[in-house]
């Protein structure tokens, strides 16, 4: 009878042992996860800001150097044909602000999708955690439903937390 108990001891501590283990992957694997997701979404949005920042720019400038352009051949010619490259300036400038607004609305949709995906995985994250509590759970409530966990000298929050 000592010998079955023995041996029911060791099995008890084994599968304690075993779950301790398991929990504490867990936790090292949703830590490494969360930290590479977060690096990952903060690198993306960088790196959108400042592609998103520098097409700006590059555009802006072109726009800049081609209506100044433009215009002083325009002073330079009569006053009707200054009033044609003008009106043709401006179709030009509305054509490039029209595509500008294009590659805009082009990132904000792309931002949004990084968004989306990172509120996937931020849930992804939280519904991990709470499978986690749950298996904290089945595990006291296996502990606590042992025969004789009473009288042992681990109990559930014990091992829990270890």
């Amino acid at each position: 009878s000592s010998g079955i108990n023995a041996e029911y001891g060791e099995k008890e501590k084994a599968v304690a042992t075993a779950r301790v283990e398991e929990r504490d992957i867990a936790k090292g694997q949703l830590a490494d996860l969360e930290k590479k997701m977060i690096g990952e979404k903060e690198a993306e949005v960088a790196d959108l800001k400042q592609k998103h920042t520098e097409a700006l720019a590059e555009l802006e400038g072109r726009l800049r150097v081609e209506m100044e352009k433009r215009v002083t051949e325009a002073i330079t010619k009569t006053e009707a044909e200054a009033m044609e490259r003008l009106t043709k300036v401006k179709i030009d400038h509305d054509n490039e602000i029209s595509k500008f607004k294009v590659a805009v609305q082009t990132e904000k949709e792309q931002t949004e999708k990084v968004r989306l995906k990172l509120e996937a995985e931020t849930h992804a994250r939280v519904t991990a955690e709470d499978r986690l509590k749950d298996v904290k759970e089945e595990f006291k409530y296996f502990i606590n439903s042992l025969p004789g966990h009473e009288n042992s000298c681990y109990n559930a929050e014990y091992m829990i937390d270890r």
